[in-house]
């Protein structure tokens, strides 16, 4: 009997069990906190891949097992899992997520809630480029941030980037800018690990930089980084990477390039360089192949470290980051050490205690434009890359004076270290008032750099050269912030006063020497020399700052903002050395008002408006003071005599550049947070711009740094954040931004113009490249308007230029019948219009799917390489492109690629060689996979990913790469030449990412 009852309990479970575990409809209604039916919520049965979204009015149907539980989750409410317990109508009410409500960003010297924040304010989330290999910071800042400008301008790993929030203020002074990482304010973003970056905010009107006083004018870009969490977790981060070119010029094969040679000797009645067997014996056998000897397929590495942990009290965390990157150009590369160590304790409820250290080391090696890359364009495909020796060919009989490609890559190392130590510690005490608390903030930055310069035997006409220049810089800095936040009925009010001590100091010596005994030690062994010479310089300035904030907000939806910073700088002589930057803000949520809230279609609408001033210490120290310069002078032709002369005379006068800033933005969310819209128009304007001015000679000659001039910037940044579908298991999450910009000079203190050279374009260049003028943007290139050749029956007016039918025509502007310097005039623009960013997630089950696209637009670029190779002149000689083919001869006389004439003469300086340089990238494209946590028992957490960088340019540009350039990041009069830069590479990769 016992066994038949213990028979008859078991199969009773097992049926129950069994009628459980039947796949069954189940349908139901999900709803919001107003009992409203909430649309697009995602709906999936926990642990599988079924699922699905509810309809317009909050039902959702789908088949689950009766012992199945359900996972509801939707942006902008609290997720919930509910057992299903065998019914078949299960109904979910989410309640808001009010962390995502009350979402706090980062402003200068605090925080603030997001809703509350009432200036431009850009929060990038490391969740969009998490998916992405980026190995620095200005990776993560492209196409993110809507008014936020950044070019790769050297392709180089390690390589130089430009980063421009809203346009260019200044002339003599650094457009960056500033960077504030965990507190620190002037960080270098190149040692900045974006594996160690917890939030990323960018500050972009003067509300929101005024805080930062003189050093805000450029925008400021705050780095909070990551910290540890109770429990112990181990991250590690492997990268392998291979890369390539993204695209080379089409040069004339050795045959068809002697060919041409052959052509242009007939054309002048010169002798015949090649004869018809030697070009017979190219076509059979080819040529060298110079691009390829050059450019190589470079391999990367990246590795990444973290240890967290802690208990309720103490939490830290530890990183360690090695970068190995081998470039695209031979006997290139770069390396980078990382280690970070950040600790926080909570020593009581009122006292707290933070310390953050990390150390960097980075190594550049070859990395810099031109040389090898100029010479590949230059060098005639008929020479042979060795000689019968096995050395490279020391010189081109045909094409380049200059020296072999090969050795520009193996006689020579430019290498450039550097190694950064920053110790920042501080201590926060909740004081007995309510709300008020003080914080006390130390920090310490040293760096260390070291440029290493050979030129061998070959490059240096057997007179072999080195440098070594060595600097060291220490910044201590002190941060004291008194702090009071507290919320009385429906007033809100937070507000900081800080005192801000800054010093830093810079030490420098630069040796150099000739003609080195034994070049074989390189720069090791400056010593051994016939002839050296030494340098050395001292700078120091200090900055002193009190600034005050206050934010008020009413039944939060009315806000104000007005905050004031006082900086006093030693650059500046008595009189000078302080000045004032307020500013004001006002916000206006409207989602909060009864009749937006009846119309149920916004979650958040906010009208918001600034006004504020910044400003700029757009010179070194010791500028107020006159210099003296070391001279060598003949007395009644006795031997020379050392003496002391006045070089450029100082000016106590100097003060301040000040920009002025009105920023009105609108922003709008939908959709349960959905669909996110931001709008802002600015305007800014720079006043005592800085500029070096002339002197006469019978005053001293020389420049002279002066307050004149003024500069304007002003442009609409757009950006649209969602989530358009979510469907099942299918998520579609997305970030798109654009942005114009218009930079123009207004005033140059009574001058006309000032021109702006570069050096860039060597003999390539008749006079300065660009031309500051009132109303032209900065980086307006000046050179010559090219007509195209002169056709038949031009061949009277040709004449009076000396030319003839098939010569380049240049529009000569004064109608003198020459072309000089006379005839130059504006011909493009360095300056971008416009710039974007299009980023998009994808995610399915445990697979996620990045593409990232970014643009600029109405960009010039004066492409001297493709000029040097074109031009048939100057150092290349010959003519090396493909484009040549189209020459001006009988029978072709549309063309407008001049002739083979004895009265040729070519000016690269003009709108021949200017390019349009917009461009559309695909910047990202990455495909990633989690593997199921009970695949491996949860005992850790796997994610393999592959990516590929830069895989498709959309472009009319002619160049490997429209946007690098071989001017620098430090100026923005002189850009967006192209002379030998070093491209940007199309790059793959693969990694792995094991936690535990």
């Amino acid at each position: 009997m016992k066994k038949t009852v213990k028979l008859f309990v078991i199969l009773l479970l097992l049926g129950h069990s069994y009628a459980f575990a039947q796949t069954a409809r189940v349908t139901g209604k999900v709803t919001g906190p107003d009992n409203q039916g909430l649309p697009g919520v995602n709906v999936q049965v926990s642990g599988t891949t079924t699922g699905t979204s509810s309809d317009a009015s909050g039902n959702f149907s789908l088949n689950a097992a009766g012992n199945a539980s359900l996972v509801f989750s939707n942006i902008g409410y609290v997720g919930q899992t509910v057992p299903v317990n065998g019914r078949s109508v299960v109904n979910v009410q989410l309640a808001e997520d009010q962390k995502t409500l009350n979402e706090v960003v980062v402003v200068g010297y605090g925080t603030q809630r997001k809703t509350d924040v009432t200036g431009a304010l850009t929060a990038i989330s490391t969740k969009e480029f998490a998916q992405q290999p980026v190995t620095r910071l200005d990776q993560v800042l492209q196409g993110r941030a809507a008014g936020v400008q950044v070019s790769q301008t050297n392709g180089a790993p390690g390589g130089d980037a430009r980063i421009r929030v809203r346009g260019a203020n200044s002339v003599l002074g650094n457009n960056n800018p500033l960077y504030v990482v965990d507190g620190f304010v002037g960080a270098d973003f190149n040692f900045v690990n974006p594996s160690d970056i917890e939030t990323i905010q960018i500050l972009k009107d003067a509300a929101s930089t005024s805080i930062y006083g003189s050093r805000g004018a450029n925008g400021v870009v705050i780095i909070t980084t990551k910290k540890g969490a109770k429990g112990l977790k181990v991250n590690y981060e492997g990268q392998f990477s291979t890369s390539e070119v993204i695209k080379r010029y089409d040069v004339l094969q050795a045959g068809e390039f002697a060919e041409i040679v052959n052509a242009r000797a007939t054309a002048v009645g010169s002798g015949l360089p090649f004869t018809t067997d030697q070009i017979a014996q190219f076509k059979q056998n080819g040529g060298t192949d110079w691009q390829s000897l050059v450019f190589r397929n470079g391999t990367g590495q990246q590795h990444q470290i973290t240890l967290s942990g802690g208990n309720d009290k103490t939490t830290f965390l530890v990183s360690g980051n090695y970068l190995n990157q081998n470039g695209i150009v031979n006997n290139s590369g770069f390396k980078r050490y990382n280690l970070r160590t950040n600790i926080n304790t909570q020593i009581n409820d009122k006292l707290s205690f933070r310390l953050n250290l990390w150390g960097t080391r980075s190594q550049n090696h070859n990395t810099l434009d031109g040389g090898a890359i100029v010479q590949a364009l230059a060098w005639a495909p008929t020479t042979p890359a060795y000689g019968a020796d096995g050395q490279p060919t020391f010189t081109d009989p045909i094409g380049s004076v200059y020296r072999n490609p090969l050795d520009y890559l193996y006689d020579q190392s430019v290498d450039a270290n550097k190694s950064g130590i920053n110790i920042n510690g501080g201590i926060n005490y909740k004081l007995p008032i309510k709300g008020l608390s003080i914080d006390l903030q130390y920090a310490v930055n040293y760096l260390n750099a070291q440029n290493l310069n050979l030129n061998g035997k070959r490059l240096s006409n057997n007179v072999p050269t080195a440098s070594r220049y060595s600097a060291e810089q220490v910044t201590l800095q002190n941060t004291n912030n008194l702090n009071y936040d507290v919320k009385l009925g429906n007033h809100s009010i937070t507000a900081v006063a800080v005192l801000e001590t800054q010093q830093f100091t810079n030490r420098d010596f630069t040796a150099s020497a000739s003609g080195l005994r034994f070049p074989q030690l390189g720069y090791d062994n400056i010593g051994g020399n016939t002839a050296a010479t030494v340098a050395s310089s001292y700078q120091k300035w200090t900055l002193l700052s009190l600034l005050g904030r206050i934010n008020y907000g009413y039944k939060d939806k009315y806000l104000v903002s007005a905050a004031v910073r006082r900086d006093g700088s030693s650059k500046f002589a008595a009189g000078n050395k302080y000045s004032v930057f307020p500013s004001v803000a006002l916000g206006w949520r409207l989602s909060e008002e009864e009749f937006i809230k009846k119309l149920n279609v916004f979650n958040n609408l906010k009208l918001r408006g600034s006004w504020g001033m910044t400003g700029s210490q757009a010179l070194g120290p010791y500028s107020t003071i006159s210099a003296y310069s070391s001279a060598q002078v003949a007395f009644n032709n006795t031997a020379a005599t050392s003496g002391v002369i006045l070089g450029n005379p100082g000016n106590p006068d100097l003060k301040w550049e000040t920009t002025k800033q009105v920023d009105v933005g609108l922003e709008m969310e939908f959709l349960n947070g959905r669909l996110r819209i931001e709008a802002d128009y600015f305007k800014k304007n720079t006043s005592d711009l800085l500029l070096n001015v002339a002197i006469p000679s019978y005053a001293g000659g020389g420049t002279q740094a002066r307050n004149v001039g003024e500069i304007e910037n002003k442009g609409v940044e757009f950006s649209i954040v969602g989530t358009p579908l979510v469907l099942g298991g299918f998520r579609w999450e997305t970030n798109l931004n654009f942005s114009t910009l218009q930079n123009r000079v207004i005033s140059l203190g009574g001058l006309p113009r000032l021109g702006q050279g570069t050096g860039v374009g060597a003999g390539m260049s008749t006079t300065n490249e660009f031309m500051l003028m009132p109303g032209e943007p900065l980086g307006s290139y000046w050179g010559l308007n090219y007509l195209g050749t002169w056709k038949p029956n031009e061949a009277d007016q040709a004449a009076k230029q000396g030319r003839v039918p098939g010569d380049p025509h240049y529009q000569d502007l004064n109608g003198d019948n020459s072309i000089t310097t006379d005839d130059f005039q504006i011909i493009g623009r360095a300056f971008p219009k416009a710039t974007g960013g299009w980023n998009n997630t994808f995610t399915y089950k445990g697979l996620t799917l990045n593409v990232f696209f970014n643009g600029v637009f109405g960009v010039d670029k004066l492409n001297y390489t493709r000029a040097a190779a074109l031009s048939g002149s100057g150092d290349a000689r010959q003519f090396i492109l493909a484009e040549i083919r189209d020459y001006y001869r009988p029978g072709n006389e549309t063309s407008n690629v001049p002739a083979f004439t004895k009265t040729y003469q070519p000016f690269t300086q003009s709108s021949r060689f200017l390019e349009d340089g917009s461009f559309v990238r695909l910047k990202n494209v990455s495909l990633s996979y989690t593997v199921p946590t009970g695949f491996i028992h949860n005992k850790a957490s796997i994610r393999v990913f592959a990516s590929a960088t830069n895989l498709l340019t959309i472009t009319k540009y002619k160049g490997p790469d429209p946007e690098s350039a071989r001017v620098g990041s430090n100026t923005d009069t002189a850009i967006g030449i192209d002379y030998g830069s070093y491209p940007n590479a199309k790059q793959y990769t693969l990694g792995i990412n094991l936690g535990f």
